[in-house]
């Protein structure tokens, strides 16, 4: 971690990182826009580095750019023109490295891409030969040069496509995009786009090809109606049936529905499924069963896909067994957690990472919430009301105990207020949680050469009522605010807070999640299914830590793992997602994992 005295160097390469401009030493705002895939004027142009003279500019075919693509060595301006034109339909790649008055200095730049247009339809989406596309898929294009209508052919079968045969023929439309309607499950159909350009002249394009799915379950269907048979938990019956450990869907009255709304792959639904180890059975298990039995080989399918993720956050907040000493002295055990930097703008501006700027770090123990949190500030002003303590150099720490993410505030959401130089912790007078809340609240502060900071401990029992356990999530943000002359607040900033200047918007807050203190937490996660005859097969993830994954994994599975274990995949009728060995069950862990989009499908063919 930096010390106060490095801490400035720090922050400035971290905020580089982060995309901030203040002191930015490498080549920065490309245009053509990095990713641009219709780029047409062969102009390149970008912002120098703040201590750039001169730049070198590097421009090929080829990702790897080296040597021999250095095309403008040396040059004072900050553009690049290819003479010699470019072709149309070809990606290119082009890289500026900023070099400052010593001759010596060079700062390597990132590596941007353009494609230029083409001439015919090109880019389109779903890609050519993707084998995971929905049956009722929207068909887009990149449009060629002067295309002002576009001709589309669509079937299954490929020579008339490629031939332009009247029965793949689906007539003129004027903007880049076909609905073909509802396809058939696993079968590939090919389509072709003619672009037609002024005096109706048509430019054929080539033949492209995608493959659909059989879709198992998007968890699209599901209701809060009970009545009508039509909640998630009633179709994946979990462990208040089972017996397992599991428990699918969420209480309505405390989450609003009983389908995850916010952790989703697509669409906007996905299962939440909670698992608990502890405790016979010792493994947690939803099942869904089919009255008619499924033919998973339908059309050749060949593939079982899924999306898994563990709780969804944006910070795992290491355990400590020993906890810091409160004295703002950066210890060892700081160095487990991550650093998450305050640098969103959400009212006022900022000259420079000097002028303000910060970061901080969580830790956790069965007591208190741990915080370090550093902030750079070259003018440190503290003149108002302490009732108005906004109004000067502070650090706010906010606090969503449940996680709800909520657009308001409400009774499990916390603000924490820490004034430099001010002597005690103050809650703002519009806040409505009591002061029973500080209670047992302890910190430090320290003034340092380039600004100060905060080493706070923050107890669990005003927070969220008991100890936490691993795997828990809860919302957090910290801002901080900046006085530079007395008076009003010149600037405040957010570590996740965007888009608004209200940070009192839980919804926007980040998600923290605490880690498992043991060294292996983990739990397996398998798949299981059985067919017609009670044949069962297991296919157990290779990853072991994948219930931990932050964001979501997906996980194809060969169908043939569970034909080899005898079971006839043409007549599935139940299929289990669970956690822990259901074959040697042992005490294990608890926490929540997610699922979504379960389909079937196989390659395009060549």
């Amino acid at each position: 971690m930096c010390k106060a005295a490095g801490y400035l160097t720090c922050v400035v390469v971290m905020l580089g990182v982060c995309g901030v401009s203040w002191g930015q030493l490498k080549a920065t705002n490309p245009d053509p826009p990095d990713g641009t895939l219709d780029a047409v004027i062969p102009l390149m142009q970008w912002t120098a580095g703040t201590t750039a003279m001169l730049h070198d500019v590097y421009f090929g075919t080829d990702p790897d750019l080296g040597p021999d693509d250095l095309v403008q060595s040396r040059s004072p301006l900050t553009m690049y023109y290819h003479v010699m034109g470019l072709t149309p339909g070809t990606t290119y790649y082009w890289r500026v490295d900023e070099i400052e008055k010593d001759g010596v200095t060079i700062h390597t730049g990132d590596v941007w891409t353009f494609t230029v247009q083409a001439m015919t339809a090109y880019y389109p989406t779903p890609a050519d030969g993707s084998n995971v596309v929905a049956l009722a898929p929207d068909l887009t294009w990149m449009p060629g040069q002067g295309a002002q209508k576009h001709h589309i052919y669509f079937s299954e079968n490929q020579a008339a496509v490629a031939d332009g045969a009247a029965e793949a023929d689906r007539g003129m439309v004027n903007d880049p995009n076909y609905a073909p309607g509802e396809l058939l499950p696993v079968s590939t159909y090919y389509w072709r786009v003619d672009e037609v350009g002024p005096g109706g002249t048509e430019l054929a394009g080539q033949v492209w090809r995608f493959t659909t799915i059989l879709p198992v379950d998007d968890f699209e269907s599901y209701t809060d109606d009970i009545d009508a048979g039509e909640a998630i938990f009633q179709t994946w019956i979990d462990g208040v049936e089972n017996g397992t450990g599991s428990y699918v869907g969420y209480e309505v009255a405390a989450n609003g529905t009983f389908s995850e709304t916010t952790v989703v792959h697509g669409g906007s639904q996905a299962m939440p499924m909670e698992y608990a180890n502890a405790a016979a059975p010792y493994y947690s298990e939803a099942e869904r069963a089919w009255t008619t039995p499924q033919n998973w080989s339908v059309n050749g399918a060949d593939t079982l896909t899924l999306y898994v993720q563990g709780p969804a956050g944006d910070i795992a907040v290491p355990s400590v067994a020993v906890p810091p000493v409160l004295d703002g002295e950066a210890e060892d055990l700081w160095q487990a957690a991550s650093v998450q930097y305050v640098t969103i703008p959400i009212n006022g501006a900022v000259d420079g990472p000097e002028d303000c700027s910060g970061s901080f770090r969580v830790l956790y123990d069965a007591d208190y919430l741990y915080a370090w949190v550093e902030v750079v500030d070259e003018t440190l002003i503290q003149d108002s009301d302490p009732a108005q303590g906004w109004l000067d150099d502070r650090i706010e720490i906010f606090i969503d105990a449940k996680n709800d993410k909520t657009t308001t505030t409400n009774d499990d959401d916390f603000q924490y207020c820490f004034r430099w130089n001010f002597g005690e912790v103050e809650i703002p007078v519009e806040w409505y949680h009591s002061p029973e809340s500080l209670a047992g609240v302890e910190y430090a502060v320290v003034t340092t050469e380039s600004g100060y900071l905060f080493e706070i401990a923050l107890p669990w029992l005003a927070i969220r009522g008991e100890s936490p356990q691993a795997g828990y999530a809860f919302g957090i943000d910290v801002v901080i605010n900046d006085d530079d002359d007395g008076g009003d607040r010149d600037t405040q900033l957010a570590t996740y807070v965007e888009g608004t200047d209200n940070p009192h918007t839980p919804n926007l807050w980040g998600t923290a999640l605490l880690a498992d203190p043991t060294a292996d937490g983990a739990e397996p996660l398998y798949v299981a299914l059985a067919d017609t005859s009670n044949r069962t097969g297991v296919v157990v993830h290779p990853d072991p830590e994948v219930v931990k994954a932050m964001s979501w994994v997906e996980w194809v599975i060969p169908l043939s793992e569970f034909a080899d274990a005898g079971v006839n995949v043409a007549a599935v009728r139940t299929m289990y997602i669970g956690v822990g060995d259901r074959a040697n069950p042992t005490p294990g862990g608890e926490g929540m994992i997610y699922v979504d989009d379960i389909y079937l499908t196989r390659p395009a063919p060549e």
